[in-house]
């Protein structure tokens, strides 16, 4: 076997190797600047080891110019990019945060929008009792308001009921004041990041995203918390 052979065989390993730990422990940034690293240094020791295959001193001169452009334009555009890391981390939340909010809001407000009709049309006396009726099945332990992912994970809706997002990374909570007779839902994401940092959230998380619900007869009113 050639030693450029070997050359390659080894930087292939060493790169997977060196990609995949850090990736394995969470670490992306650390992985690609090892893969960067690698291949910097197989590109170094290939030049250098076929400097006599070249015709002549002003062609390896050449060539060894655009291997230092290459490797200049890799690590300037990994530097570039690490720096932005937390701009585009915040970007990133933003869209989460916009997903959440119309996640929760098709889900949480068209429940008890539903709720709310059935109390004017049925003539219910209670807000409260008409909600405990028609979401009974959203109605968990310890004040949890069960979403409809967490129903479908506990077979009580079909796969193909669900018409919002899928996600278990937001937490939904219920209160009931009887004398106001009025229900108030409060939606906490895992992900989503409020306005303020130092927000203590209903489920004892910090500065997450965070909405109210409040129905009573007269409707069904959200405001942002954080």
């Amino acid at each position: 076997m050639e030693k450029e052979t070997k050359l390659l065989i080894g930087a292939i390993l060493f790169g997977a190797i060196a990609f995949f730990i850090p990736l394995y422990f969470g670490k992306a940034w650390l992985a690609l600047f090892n893969v960067l690293l690698i291949a910097i240094l197989f590109l170094g020791r290939l030049v250098s080891r076929s400097k006599e295959i070249f015709e002549s001193k002003a062609a390896y001169r050449v060539v060894y110019g655009l291997v230092i452009l290459v490797v200049l334009f890799n690590a300037i555009s990994f530097a570039h990019d690490y720096g932005r890391r937390d701009f585009q981390k915040n970007i990133l939340l933003e869209i989460r945060k916009t997903i959440d909010t119309g996640i929760t809001k098709a889900d949480v407000q068209e429940k008890l929008i539903y709720v709310l009709g059935q109390y004017h049309q049925q003539n219910r006396e209670s807000v409260v009792e008409t909600f405990r009726d028609l979401m009974s099945d959203n109605l968990g332990e310890d004040g949890v308001f069960l979403a409809d992912f967490d129903l479908r994970k506990a077979g009580k809706l079909k796969p193909g009921s669900i018409k919002h997002g899928d996600s278990d990374q937001i937490n939904h909570f219920y209160t009931i004041d009887e004398e106001k007779d009025e229900v108030i839902v409060r939606v906490v994401a895992e992900v989503s990041l409020g306005e303020d940092p130092e927000y203590q959230n209903f489920d004892g998380q910090t500065g997450k995203f965070e909405m109210m619900f409040t129905l009573n007869e007269e409707g069904v009113r959200y405001e942002v918390l954080n």
